[in-house]
């Protein structure tokens, strides 16, 4: 069953804010299966009668979320390396081994 063309284009409208709004709360699979089907969509109209202007301002704020948590994403792993290494360097100064499995033997 195919959706008439303003059917179409109320649904490519529609999961661009779907995906603007999963993208807000950190929902990233759900921002590619909503990008994903609006792009089948896109594909499927001949003549673009699309609302292109609020669409590229919608993708412009997507982008920017994008942007800023992959820059936290980044901040994050950096601090995660330092602390790892801090942990290292105070195991080395205490002289305390990592641990790993200890063999416990019970006499019967």
């Amino acid at each position: 069953m195919s959706i008439p063309k303003s059917g179409s284009q109320a649904e490519i409208v529609r999961l661009t804010k779907a995906a603007g709004e999963a993208s807000e709360q950190g929902r990233w699979d759900e921002v590619i299966q909503c990008y994903s089907e609006r792009g089948l969509l896109l594909a499927s109209l001949a003549e673009s009668t699309l609302p292109a202007d609020e669409l590229l301002c919608m993708d412009d704020k997507l982008r920017d979320r994008i942007h800023t948590a992959q820059a936290l994403l980044e901040h994050l792993l950096v601090e995660a390396q330092m602390t790892k290494r801090q942990v290292q360097e105070l195991r080395q100064r205490l002289a305390v081994h990592p641990s790993g499995p200890e063999a416990v033997s019970i006499d019967a």
